[in-house]
Formats: C-alpha cells, structure tokens, sequence
C-alpha cells in the first residue's frame, strides 16, 4: 500500500547541534541502540555523522542518523516513532536521505541489524538490501548477546 501525504504534512529537517535532543525523544524502539545529545553532538563535530529528521504535521516523528565515508555511507541508527510505523514514513525518510546520496555519488549503504528485529529486516529487504555477514553475539541484550546482520545495497 502506497500512501499519499499532502506536501505540507511532512517536512525534513538536518540534524543539527541546535535539534539534535529531539532524537532522544523520538528512541524507544527496543532494538534501538540508542543515542544521548552529548554522543549525538560529538558525531556530529568530530565523527563525521549527519543527520536528517521527519516532520509530520509539524511534529518530529523519525530520524535517520548517519556517517559518510568516501562513496560509502553506514545507517547508523533510524527510526520512526511507534504509533506512526506502518504509514509509509520510513519509506519516506529513507528515499529522503538516498537523493542525498545520489547527489554525493555514493556507490554502497551499509547497516547493522539485529537478527531478530524482523520489522526492520523486512523494511530493509523491501529497500533493496541484502544481507552480506552475520555477525556473532553483535547486541547485548539484558543478560544476552544477539546476533547482527551485516546489510549493504549497492547504487553504482
């Protein structure tokens, strides 16, 4: 299902030192390793990070936060607020963030995921990634570790 918003409903912005404490408010998901402002800040000055933030109806409701390498880009975190899943948002956000990556010539996107998110492993394969590596014991969780998925999509 394709949905279809009104221009004015959904907005971006570029994270930036002045907005980057709205991410704290917007992580909740629980396979979300989440970030605080100071860590988010210090990416940002220092670690080479960027980031871009969903508005819906004037609300901050997702976020993408990543690092560029070269021709490469790594998805370090993303997220869409729970009562706003399954909208088409996530879909929104990212084609937002891969013009970008158009622009910058970028040839490959590589994340991490957690194996046993299948939300967000289903969103990524419909996204056009495939899984490259499993990484052993790659999320602690509780008193447990998790194993990752190594995902990557090409554009060049």
């Amino acid at each position: 299902i394709i949905m279809v918003y009104e221009k004015k409903e959904i907005d971006f912005k570029k994270l930036d030192k002045s907005n980057c404490q709205i991410l704290e408010k917007i992580q909740k998901d629980k396979y979300t390793i989440n970030w605080n402002e100071d860590e988010i800040k210090n990416l940002l000055e220092k670690g080479g990070g960027e980031g871009i933030i969903l508005i819906y109806n004037s609300i901050p409701i997702g976020y993408c936060l990543f690092r560029i390498l070269m021709d490469e880009v790594e998805i370090l975190s993303i997220e869409i607020e729970t009562k706003f899943r399954n909208m088409g948002l996530g879909l929104i956000l990212f084609n937002e963030i891969e013009r970008s990556f158009e622009e910058r010539k970028i040839s490959k996107c590589f994340l991490e995921v957690n194996i046993n998110n299948d939300l967000a492993r289903n969103f990524y394969e419909k996204l056009g990634f495939i899984c490259i590596k499993n990484i052993k014991n790659y999320y602690k969780s509780d008193n447990s570790y998790q194993d990752g998925l190594l995902l990557q999509k090409t554009y060049i």
